[in-house]
């Protein structure tokens, strides 16, 4: 209580001065802040990936079409508020600098498998990738960056989700994507939106 609010307390009558002393002792600026104001939770949305391989750049045209795309744009206008979104090429620890000060992280890349199917998608949590190590050992994965990043005591997203999508034609020099990878778009898109609808 500051000087100035004791002295016009004081001054009071005795009603108003016993009322005015149970409310100031009992105000919690900060309780009171977080009440009025819900805490945001800052969201990236990161489409992984490189143009210059074909499929392997789903992730950077799923994000390219949502800048570009007006009626995307005023569809998703309502989950995007406070969402940043951001096309990338980097990885392992490099990604660190692109994901650092966000809370949650949301990532459409594609994803290696044996008899891989161009378009199937996957949803995946940060708990289904803990343990995958990357591709090589001087290779650091998403997840090994992340993990590293917290233990460094750098703020790096609690909440990671993944929209893997299957692509064959990820290795091979070409532009483009094909047209199964394209016919796919819509659906990463829907995926993306009840991803962003979850609390």
């Amino acid at each position: 209580m500051t000087d100035s609010q004791s002295k016009k307390i004081a001054e009071s009558p005795l009603e108003e001065r016993a009322f005015s002393y149970v409310y100031l002792r009992s105000f919690d600026p900060l309780k009171s802040d977080a009440k009025m104001h819900k805490i945001k939770i800052k969201t990236l949305v990161l489409g992984l990936g490189n143009e210059l391989y074909g499929d392997d750049g789903v992730g950077i045209a799923v994000v390219q079409k949502l800048k570009s795309d007006p009626e995307l744009k005023k569809e998703f206008s309502h989950y995007l508020a406070d969402v940043d979104i951001e096309e990338c090429s980097l990885t392992g620890f490099k990604l660190l600098d692109v994901v650092i000060g966000y809370d949650r992280l949301i990532i459409i890349d594609t994803i290696k498998r044996e008899n891989p199917l161009t378009g199937k998608i996957s949803t995946l949590k940060h708990s289904d990738l803990r343990y995958i190590p990357g591709p090589s050992p001087h290779y650091v994965s998403i997840p090994q960056a992340i993990d590293i990043g917290r233990k460094l005591g750098l703020k790096v997203p609690s909440k990671i989700d993944i929209i893997a999508v299957e692509a064959k034609n990820m290795y091979n020099m070409g532009e483009g994507l094909t047209p199964e990878m394209t016919k796919a778009i819509p659906e990463i898109i829907q995926k993306l939106k009840e991803f962003l609808e979850e609390k």
